[in-house]
C-alpha cells in the first residue's frame, strides 16, 4: 500500500533544490516587493524548539521541532495547517519535494509526509546519513559517514551506490543537481570532508571529481553554467559545471556557512567570521561585506533582489545584492533561533521568549 501511494506521489513531483536551480533564466517576478519599514501582524506559539532551518513554498511555512514534531504553516492565516509526529528526537531541517516534506529522526527513520499530515513513507535506513535526503530525478539521494553515494527508490530500498576509490571520508554536502541550459539532469554533486567535490551521473557514475583545500560543508550553488560554493579553509570556489574545472577562486577571511545565494552578477556569502561578504559572480572580487552583530550566523533568505541576513541578534538587515547597500532592518521581539524566510508577502521570525524558553513565529509585512 506504501508504494501504491508513494508512487501516485512521487509521480507529480518535479523537484528542483533551491541551491540548485539555473539562475541565469529568468526567475518568477514576485508580485510583492519587500520595503522597508515593516509592521507586526500577528505571531504563532512553536510547539516544541525549532531545529535546523524552516522552509517556505507557496505560502507554506514547514519546520521541524527537537521534540518530534514536523510542522506546515499556512503564512496568510497565520494558522497550522498540519503536524506531524516522528518517532524520536529530530536534530535536521526538512527538505520540500513538491506539496511533501522529507525529514529524517535521530532514530535514523525517513518520513516522507504529505497534506494532510499524513505519512507516505516511512523506512528506517541502516546507514549513518550525513547530508540532506533529497528527491531528485524520481529517486531520494544521500551520502553517508562512510563516503557513499546512495540512491533509494520510491520504497526507500537502495537502487545503487556509488563508492569513490578513496572512500575515507564522509560525505558532508549534497545532493545538488546540476542541470544543462534545456532544464534537464546532468549529474549530481556531493562535497566530502577531505575537501572533494565529486559529480555522479543519476546511475551512479562518477563524471568529475575537483579537490578543494578545505572540508565542503555547504552545498554547492548552480547558476548558468558555473558551480559556485566554499570550503573550511575560507576559500571559496567557481567551478565549470559540466567539466569542474576552476574559473576562479577566492580567499575569504571566514569559512563559508552555507549555500550562497546569487542574484544577477553577485553572490551573497555568509562566512564564520560574522561577515556577510558580496563577491562579483565574474571574477570573484569582494564588492562589500557586511558585519553581523553576533558570533551565530543563521542562513541567508533570499527575497527577490535582496537577502535577509540573520544571526543570534535581534536585528535582521536586507541588504540589495544590486548595490550592496542596507535596503533595511527590522529588530526581533526576542533573540532569534532560526533565519528569517521571506513568504511573499510576509518575512516570518523565529523567536524565543529569554524568561520563558517558550518559542513563536513573529509575520512582519510592509508598511
Amino acid at each position: 500500500m506504501i508504494r501504491r501511494k508513494g508512487l501516485a506521489v512521487f509521480a507529480l513531483l518535479a523537484f528542483m533544490p533551491a541551491s540548485s536551480v539555473p539562475q541565469d533564466k529568468k526567475p518568477l517576478v514576485d508580485p510583492v516587493k519587500l520595503t522597508f519599514p515593516l509592521v507586526e501582524i500577528g505571531s504563532l506559539d512553536i510547539d516544541g524548539h525549532i531545529v535546523g532551518q524552516p522552509r517556505a513554498r507557496d505560502g507554506i511555512i514547514y519546520f521541524a521541532a527537537r521534540e518530534g514534531y514536523l510542522t506546515a504553516v499556512v503564512a496568510q492565516s497565520r494558522a497550522v495547517l498540519w503536524r506531524f509526529k516522528t518517532d524520536h528526537a529530530v536534530s535536521s531541517s526538512p527538505e520540500l519535494a513538491g506539496e511533501t516534506a522529507l525529514l529524517r529522526d535521530d532514530g535514523g527513520v525517513l518520513y516522507v509526509v504529505g497534506p494532510p499530515g499524513k505519512a507516505i513513507l516511512k523506512k528506517r535506513l541502516d546507514a549513518v546519513v550525513t547530508t540532506a535526503i533529497r528527491i531528485i530525478e524520481g529517486g531520494a539521494l544521500l551520502g553517508t559517514a562512510a563516503g557513499e553515494v546512495l540512491a533509494l527508490d520510491l520504497d526507500g530500498n537502495q537502487v545503487w551506490e556509488y563508492r569513490p576509490s578513496a572512500p575515507d571520508a564522509k560525505i558532508t554536502a549534497g545532493p545538488v543537481p546540476v542541470y544543462d541550459r534545456e532544464g534537464w539532469g546532468d549529474h549530481i554533486l556531493f562535497g566530502r570532508s577531505d575537501g572533494r567535490l565529486m559529480a555522479v551521473s543519476g546511475k551512479g557514475k562518477p563524471t568529475w571529481e575537483f579537490q578543494a583545500g578545505g572540508a565542503i560543508e555547504a552545498d554547492p550553488v548552480q547558476a548558468g553554467a558555473r558551480i559556485y560554493f566554499g570550503d573550511s579553509d575560507r576559500m571559496f570556489y567557481c567551478l565549470d559545471a559540466g567539466t569542474g574545472k576552476v574559473k576562479w577562486r577566492r580567499r575569504l577571511q571566514g569559512a563559508p556557512l552555507y549555500p550562497a545565494v546569487i542574484r544577477g552578477g553577485s553572490i551573497a556569502v555568509a562566512a564564520s567570521n560574522s561577515v556577510v561578504y558580496r563577491l562579483a559572480r565574474r571574477g570573484g572580487s569582494i564588492l562589500s561585506w557586511e558585519a553581523i552583530p553576533s558570533r551565530m550566523v543563521y542562513e541567508l533568505g533570499a527575497a527577490g533582489s535582496l537577502v535577509l541576513v540573520s544571526s543570534a541578534s535581534p536585528i535582521i538587515t536586507a541588504l540589495d545584492l544590486r548595490t550592496g547597500k542596507r535596503a533595511g532592518q527590522v529588530e526581533a521581539p526576542d533573540p532569534l533561533v532560526a533565519g528569517a524566510v521571506w513568504s511573499s508577502p510576509y518575512v516570518v521570525l523565529f523567536v524565543e521568549d529569554e524568561d520563558s524558553g517558550r518559542q513563536r513565529m513573529v509575520f512582519l509585512r510592509s508598511r
